[in-house]
């Protein structure tokens, strides 16, 4: 982002006992949407680092940025919350200047990516939500699509036991406040994020296996295991554009969420291990293993080979680095003080996976709808394609059995 086109600062309102951190990948396209979002806060945060992850550096703070913002590289950070962290830990040494003050007297963490425009009250709704609530650990806004028009993301997350990710929102819903009754949740993304900064300290901060997918609801399941309360604020509105769920940071610029599969399915995987209990952790391997198989050849008759290849390579991945899981594992039990039973009135259950999975069938089923009669030739490869597919469904059935 050039300084002739940043746009210029101007900070209302009283600060906010929290400190903005931005984790950008150089002078990316939406970076500057997002230092604008935070200078228009109606609450400001009493400092803003921008902490800069690529290699060459190209991030720069805007024209009339006020001193009480900060430019911090991080290059060799792999994930969000490694850069999170080693940020703060650069402005922490800084002992003699305002950013290691502000730092030290800091109580919230306002989680930023690059990509997360907030709207102008969203510090202040989700300041105002907390500021009463001696018991919230972590609180997350509403996300909406970045671009026009604007459509309901997710206001808080849920999993199903084994681990599913569910937000309860279709692909394209409007929001029009069906989910503003919504306060405490399972977790948030970290794209907005507000955590204390004494919980981050003792959580350790995120997976440092995970990032840039589930990141969020592992660093809140723990909180909530450590004793802290997870809340969502529906008035508190970030909009997201998810360049990295979307391929959009290495691609032409056309989004294709199938480029992410491989690594969403890989922090699934990690996930999975790291909290299931210890003994069925085997058994959490040889299904990942089977599943990995079956969907890959599932994948194969779809006509979906990157994905098939992505299903089988994951567990593989994931299998190869024991020693992430083992770290996993021994974070969350070092912070833990409640039993993970405690969690289970804020998961989705076996009947709330059947109605989302029920619901999309029947929205994919209506947008394949033909309004015309098929043609004759039409209908003979229509034929041609149910027979081949029975026969794909016998011989997985018959695998299946075998397994």
């Amino acid at each position: 982002m050039s300084s002739e086109s940043s746009p210029s600062l101007s900070l209302p309102g009283l600060p906010g006992d929290a400190t903005a951190v931005v984790v950008t990948q150089g002078a990316t396209e939406y970076l500057s949407r997002t230092l604008a979002g935070l200078a228009a806060q109606s609450r400001p945060p009493a400092r803003v680092l921008v902490v800069d992850v690529s290699r060459d550096g190209g991030a720069a703070l805007p024209d009339g940025a006020p001193e009480s913002w900060g430019l911090l590289a991080t290059p060799g950070a792999r994930t969000f919350g490694a850069a999170v962290s080693e940020a703060l830990a650069q402005d922490v040494s800084d002992g003699g200047s305002e950013a290691g003050r502000t730092r030290t007297s800091t109580r919230w963490l306002w989680l930023l990516h690059d990509d997360s425009a907030p709207e102008p009250t969203t510090l202040a709704a989700l300041l105002r939500a907390v500021e009463h609530s001696p018991s919230v650990g972590v609180a997350g806004p509403k996300q909406r699509t970045w671009g026009e028009p604007v459509r309901l993301l997710e206001a808080g997350v849920t999993t199903s036991r084994f681990g599913r990710r569910m937000t309860g929102v279709d692909e394209g819903e409007v929001d029009q406040g069906q989910l503003d009754g919504r306060d405490d949740v399972l977790g948030v993304g970290t794209a907005g994020m507000l955590v204390r900064a004494d919980v981050w300290e003792q959580l350790g901060g995120t997976d440092p296996a995970l990032g840039p997918y589930l990141d969020g609801l592992d660093l809140s399941r723990r909180a909530r295991l450590a004793g802290h309360r997870v809340v969502v604020v529906p008035n508190a509105v970030v909009r997201h554009a998810r360049a990295s769920f979307a391929g959009l940071r290495d691609g032409d610029g056309e989004p294709d969420h199938r480029s992410s599969f491989g690594a969403r399915r890989q922090a699934l995987l990690h996930t999975q291990l790291a909290w299931v209990p210890l003994p069925l952790v085997p058994v959490v391997v040889v299904l990942a293993l089977a599943s990995g198989v079956l969907r890959a050849l599932w994948r194969v008759i779809t006509k979906e080979p990157v994905l098939a290849v992505a299903d089988v390579t994951a567990p593989l991945w994931v299998l190869a680095r024991p020693g992430r899981i083992a770290a996993a594992r021994r974070n969350a039990r070092r912070t833990r003080a409640l039993p993970r039973r405690s969690l289970r009135l804020l998961q989705a259950t076996w009947r709330d996976v059947y109605r989302e999975y029920r619901d999309r069938r029947m929205r994919r089923r209506e947008s394949q709808r033909v309004v015309r009669a098929p043609s004759e030739l039409e209908l003979r490869e229509l034929a041609a394609i149910t027979r081949r597919r029975r026969w794909a469904l016998g011989g997985l059935a018959l695998v299946l059995g075998a397994a």
